[in-house]
């Protein structure tokens, strides 16, 4: 202290010391005030909003002027896919004379057809669209959640087998429209399909066979394909079916630089496919597909191309629910390639979709566009 007084520098370290002093404690008053808010915002203004916005969206609902031409389409994760994606595409075919809308969650990324309008979802313009469309198709529950109102003069259609009692049409009885490109699909249609998958992970064209594996979400924080030999596996593969093969791994994370983190270290035989956002197409390129849970194979049994269950657990309800034998071993899964029967595949894909009544056939999408133009013509 003494040497800042023969310097000259006392009074200034002091004033500047009571300075450092106050600002400390504005600092811990802002933290403490910016945390109080943040509690508020979180546990009680948040909550009244969503009660209050019910109001609002009642609001809309009532006074809207349905459009006769209008059709709103929400797929629960927000991209061009799924039975949404395939129910537009029909509409698109047949020309017919309806108005479009397509909501869009934060993440979406498209590429999304140029005919559509785009709405961001959970805005105030989605709202005031679905209130004004005739007819709102979703794959979810995103209407019921988000607290949306129907009025009289519309319908609501759900593509999936819950059923809504705000829902007016459930089409699960007509099929899947995402799975009609996986029945006889044209071999033309096959090759654009992998043009367009291919050309979009940045893999080039080697005439190559694929392996597609998705693990459930629930495995999202293991490493992919641990447990399994990949090089045996490919190997097998090989010798079995013929051809070079290479394996597309779709996590549950789109995000392309999450999901490259996720699969480093992997051979270069391992392509990241998970931030192409349309799973059937993925199908429609596998010459095979691996899953660890049985749900993860019920489109793809369609094709009746080579399926194979990796599961880790043996007396879980996935494994004892497959038409297919569970592997629980590297082993066991090579083994399952190796001796790959096609004719007793075929007999207990065709057994399974008779248990459960598929009206997937290839057609539809016609069928669910036909039921869409009825409740258009209300």
């Amino acid at each position: 202290m003494i040497d800042k007084l023969i310097e000259g520098k006392l009074v200034t370290l002091i004033v500047g010391s009571v300075f450092r002093l106050v600002e400390i404690l504005v600092r811990a008053v802002h933290i403490t005030v910016r945390g109080v808010r943040l509690l508020v915002q979180e546990t009680v203004t948040s909550r009244i909003d969503r009660r209050v916005s019910t109001i609002g969206k009642r609001l809309v609902a009532s006074r809207a002027r349905v459009d006769a031409a209008s059709i709103v389409l929400i797929e629960s994760a927000g991209e061009y896919t799924g039975d949404p994606k395939y129910i537009a595409e029909e509409i698109l075919r047949r020309g017919a004379p309806y108005r479009i809308t397509w909501l869009l969650l934060d993440q979406s990324v498209g590429p999304f057809p140029r005919e559509f309008r785009f709405v961001r979802y959970g805005t105030a313009d989605a709202f005031r669209a679905i209130a004004a469309a005739k007819v709102v198709v979703q794959n979810g529950r995103s209407l019921q959640t988000s607290g949306a109102w129907k009025s009289a003069a519309q319908h609501w259609v759900q593509t999936g087998p819950r059923h809504d009692p705000q829902t007016e049409v459930a089409l699960a009885t007509l099929g899947h429209a995402r799975n009609d490109v996986l029945v006889d699909t044209p071999p033309e249609t096959v090759a654009a399909v992998r043009k367009k998958v291919l050309d979009r992970l940045g893999i080039p064209d080697t005439g190559q066979r694929f392996l597609l594996y998705a693990p459930s979400p629930g495995r999202s924080g293991a490493v992919p394909l641990s447990g399994i030999d990949v090089a045996a596996v490919r190997a097998t593969l090989a010798e079995r079916f013929g051809g070079t093969w290479e394996i597309l791994i779709r996590t549950s994370d789109p995000s392309r630089a999450r999901s490259d983190i996720a699969l480093a270290g992997l051979p270069a035989y391992c392509r990241n496919a998970s931030f192409h956002p349309d799973a059937q197409e993925l199908l429609v390129v596998a010459d095979a597909v691996l899953a660890d849970r049985s749900d993860r194979l019920g489109d793809y049994l369609l094709t009746r191309r080579p399926a194979f269950l990796f599961a880790t657990d043996p007396g879980s309800r996935d494994a004892a629910d497959s038409p297919l034998p569970a592997a629980t071993s590297s082993g066991e899964l090579l083994a399952a390639i190796a001796q790959f029967d096609q004719e007793v595949h075929d007999q207990r894909v065709a057994q399974l979709l008779a248990r459960s009544g598929s009206a997937d056939d290839g057609a539809a999408a016609r069928r669910i566009v036909d039921a869409i133009g009825d409740l258009m013509a209300r």
